[in-house]
């Protein structure tokens, strides 16, 4: 009988233990199962969210290079405006001399004395490419201080072209008895070719 309730025993507890490690067994699975899906739901809505974000990326880049494309455009316009105007203000290069005359003739009416005058016939200018010449005259003058200074000015400003002063010297003395004074310049303009 003690064999037989031992027997009996050890089943009960056998079953009793199989049946606790199926129990445990399960509920590690379910809880498992429980957090995974969890973090699965959490993974898609990440997903989801940089879904949408990337969505909106996308339409924000496409916004953003029609706005260059527009900007773009817009650049070549001005750029071809302005080519246009500037070209518009430009003689032929034949027609330097023309410019020579210029500069004497205001250099007569604000009484400015050109002692001297050197140049050369317009050459292509630097980083212009072959569209444009550049012609640089140099002058020596004497005047009074009032008229030299209107002189420069009206050089650059009114005679109907883009004329800068790309150098510009005082010689010594800064002014004589008669209150001149003399300076050498280097007067440059441009040309179409």
């Amino acid at each position: 009988m003690k064999t037989r309730l031992r027997s009996i025993i050890e089943r009960v507890v056998t079953y009793g233990l199989i049946a606790a490690a199926i129990g445990a067994l399960i509920y590690f699975l379910s809880s498992v199962n429980t957090r995974q899906e969890q973090e699965i739901a959490l993974k898609n809505t990440e997903l989801a969210d940089i879904k949408l974000k990337v969505a909106n990326a996308q339409t924000e880049f496409a916004k953003r290079q029609q706005q260059i494309e527009k900007i773009s455009a817009e650049l070549r316009d001005k750029q071809r405006e302005v080519k246009e105007k500037f070209e518009k203000l430009l003689e032929s290069s034949a027609n330097y001399t023309v410019f020579i005359e210029q500069v004497q003739r205001k250099a007569r009416s604000l009484d400015i004395h050109i002692q001297d005058s050197q140049y050369q016939p317009p050459a292509p200018a630097a980083g212009a490419g072959s569209a444009y010449l550049e012609f640089k005259f140099d002058l020596r003058i004497r005047g009074t201080y009032n008229k030299v200074k209107q002189f420069l000015w009206e050089m650059e400003n009114s005679l109907g072209r883009l004329v800068k002063i790309a150098q510009i010297e005082v010689i010594p003395p800064l002014s004589d008895e008669a209150g001149n004074m003399s300076l050498k310049l280097t007067l440059a303009t441009f040309f179409k070719s």
